[in-house]
């Protein structure tokens, strides 16, 4: 018995897909627009406002938000997403992108607790200090007060 346990041990893992940064930041925004299980068109033209402006895909961004549509509603947990963001990505970039899950989270006019639930999880897994965290979700409200 103890052999069978050891053996299942030694088989190799398979690697999946390899998830690309854009598709882990896209399925990350997702994710957000998602949390409340409603899917606002503010929200869904905030995802892909701000895919367009952080690639280079043009009019491929359709096809970016479908794939990560589908990524999300198979994922087991966001770890996948933010590994590869934590491998990529300088503070700076995670705080962009902080900055874009808020106001994801935001565009609607309204904060879902499971939004901001989702979004302080995603944080806390980018090894975001929680006052980045603070001053991300204070930047966007400023934002939105302003215009």
């Amino acid at each position: 018995m103890l052999k069978a346990l050891k053996s299942l041990f030694s088989l190799p893992v398979e690697q999946g897909e390899q998830i690309s940064y854009q598709k882990a930041v896209a399925a990350l925004l997702m994710e957000v627009m998602l949390a409340d299980n409603e899917i606002n068109e503010q929200e869904e033209g905030q995802v892909k406002r701000f895919l367009r402006e952080v690639s280079e895909l043009g009019d491929d961004i359709d096809i970016l938000y479908e794939e990560a549509r589908s990524g999300v509603d198979q994922a087991n947990d966001l770890y996948q997403f933010t590994k590869v963001i934590n491998e990529t990505a300088t503070l700076e970039q995670k705080m962009l992108l902080l900055k874009a899950l808020w106001r994801v989270a935001l565009a609607d006019g309204d904060l879902d607790s499971y939004e901001d639930h989702r979004i302080r999880t995603i944080s806390e897994l980018l090894f975001m200090p929680h006052s980045e965290f603070i001053q991300a979700k204070l930047f966007v409200l400023n934002e939105m007060k302003a215009v």
